[in-house]
């Protein structure tokens, strides 16, 4: 299926088809390990502790080949909303996404005094003294504890939003400026996804509705920094999914 950007004028970037969980994690770049590694393992013990829904037989089954014109959702799958997928989805964004930026957020309003402005304009933390002397001649500033109890309560409802008016997850199979795709071009992703898939008409309603579409469970997840041009998109560490 990743041979379906060679239909596409403007040779489009390579990249595998996938389903996005989420943007924005936060980690440290300059170690990274260690924040990956954590991520992982938490999102995998977080997706094992999920009930499967009864009524549904797959977390990833696919729908229809749809397009957007926005370039992120030029081509790809429509993926059914699975309890067990949404969930996962939602406790990911809350956990490292919502949750870092939210006590970050908090410790800057009430530690003014810790932070300064880098070359960059950026507001960062202070270094802190260490030696003696130093200490002697300058206390450190007084911290003050944040709210961690009012901050779960909060971010536990936006990332219940979140899941519900801006999670919608799809398989991505090609990014591009076209628009729109004409019915010339259609007609070629029509017989490629036939060949590889043997799934005729892949662009009908009925593929929503069926759940007869390509499917699975389990797969590998992949934490990716998604800067700059997609073609240098970085792979920072993968853990295998077993459901």
């Amino acid at each position: 299926m990743a041979s379906l950007n060679t239909v596409f004028p403007g040779l489009p970037p390579k990249f595998e088809p996938h389903v996005t969980i989420t943007t924005n994690i936060v980690i440290d770049l300059t170690n990274p390990k260690d924040d990956v590694d954590r991520i992982l393992s938490a999102c995998c013990i977080a997706l094992n502790s999920l009930p499967r829904s009864s009524s549904s037989q797959h977390w990833i089954q696919m729908g229809k080949v749809n397009s957007q014109r926005k370039y992120f959702k030029k081509l790809y799958f429509q993926v059914a909303r699975d309890p067990t997928l949404v969930s996962f989805a939602r406790i990911v964004r809350e956990l490292f996404v919502i949750l870092p930026q939210k006590t970050e957020q908090e410790h800057k309003a009430k530690n003014p005094q810790l932070y300064h402005k880098d070359h960059a304009g950026n507001l960062v933390r202070k270094h802190k003294l260490h030696s003696r002397t130093a200490s002697l001649s300058k206390a450190e500033p007084i911290e003050v504890a944040i709210d961690v109890a009012r901050i779960q309560q909060e971010l536990a409802q936006e990332a219940a939003e979140w899941s519900v008016q801006e999670f919608d997850p799809h398989v991505s199979l090609v990014y591009s400026d076209l628009h729109p795709i004409d019915n010339a071009l259609w007609h070629t992703i029509r017989s490629r996804v036939l060949d590889y898939l043997s799934i005729d008409n892949c662009d009908l309603d009925i593929w929503d509705q069926t759940n007869e579409g390509p499917h699975w469970d389990g797969g590998m997840l992949k934490l990716m920094l998604c800067e700059g041009d997609v073609n240098d998109w970085a792979e920072l560490g993968s853990v295998d999914l077993h459901m």
